[in-house]
């Protein structure tokens, strides 16, 4: 009777498994995935700045929220970091989500900025959206950014 009832169970969970199948990374399928792999000081404008900090960085979008994490290595003296949108390659463009991020000490290495905002302007999730945007990290030896990442969806 034992065996049949584990048996039975078994099944029951196997099958509700199967019927949950369509979902095989857990991700709900209303998310979409940005992700800036390469933030460095050489993709800074309108002047790369010579540094050794480097970083990436993770943007998620589902429906109004916006979220960040942002992950550093070698950075000194962090003071804010954004999501600007993209203007000509000549020029930084114009900040769209302040990310609040850590200040951190001398070369600092982990998580920067993690967090997330209710984005109350569609044009601002368009502008992600349509590959127009970076992350940028700012310091206090370069306040104009001193490492920035293109967001590319994933």
């Amino acid at each position: 009777m034992r065996v049949s009832r584990a048996f039975t169970m078994f099944v029951t969970v196997a099958l509700i498994g199967v019927a949950c199948g369509d979902d095989i990374t857990g991700i709900p399928s209303d998310v979409e995935i940005y992700r800036a792999d390469v933030m460095n000081g050489a993709n800074e404008l309108p002047t790369p700045v010579t540094t050794t900090a480097t970083g990436s960085g993770i943007v998620t979008i589902m429906g109004n929220l916006v979220s960040w994490k942002v992950n550093v290595a070698g950075i000194s003296n962090v003071t804010v970091g954004h999501i600007h949108r993209f203007h000509p390659d000549t020029m930084a463009g114009g900040v769209i989500i302040n990310i609040s991020p850590t200040a951190g000490g001398t070369n600092f290495t982990g998580t920067v900025a993690q967090g997330s905002t209710v984005v109350t302007v569609d044009s601002l999730i368009a502008i992600i959206r349509a590959g127009r945007a970076y992350l940028n990290i700012h310091t206090s030896a370069n306040p104009g950014g001193e490492i920035r990442g293109n967001l590319r969806r994933l």
